[in-house]
């Protein structure tokens, strides 16, 4: 068992992230959202482990991406054909609002984005 001292801080934030009114060709484009969150992960000081992304070649060419991160993780779902990215940040141990600003300014102002961040860790109350 052990000690009070040895355990890793487990607080963090998860934002989830829901954007209506997006282009939809860059719903479409793997390669630019994958690059995109690849850049602003690193550029937020995130320790990117691993990262994959699947386009799906029926319905309406959605993107699915995946980041595994020493912090935790970020995931996104695009639906081209509704105009709609859902995005998901877990971070562990460290305030992820920097990469919220920068995924705000790459959809741009024109979206409509309604945003959830909740406070998680074992030290957190859950009653509401």
């Amino acid at each position: 068992m052990k000690s009070k001292g040895s355990h890793m801080d487990d607080f963090g934030y998860h934002t989830v992230w829901d954007i209506t009114g997006a282009d939809q060709e860059l719903l479409r484009n793997d390669h630019m959202l994958h690059s995109f969150f690849l850049r602003a992960l690193v550029d937020s000081k995130f320790t990117v482990l691993n990262h994959m992304v699947h386009k799906f070649s029926k319905g309406g060419g959605g993107v699915t991406g995946l980041y595994l991160l020493s912090e935790s993780h970020l995931s996104y779902h695009t639906y081209p054909e509704a105009h709609y990215i859902s995005i998901d940040v877990y971070t562990c141990g460290k305030n992820n609002e920097p990469i919220n600003e920068l995924i705000l300014n790459f959809f741009g102002r024109d979206v409509r984005i309604s945003t959830k961040t909740l406070k998680r860790g074992s030290k957190i109350s859950v009653t509401q």
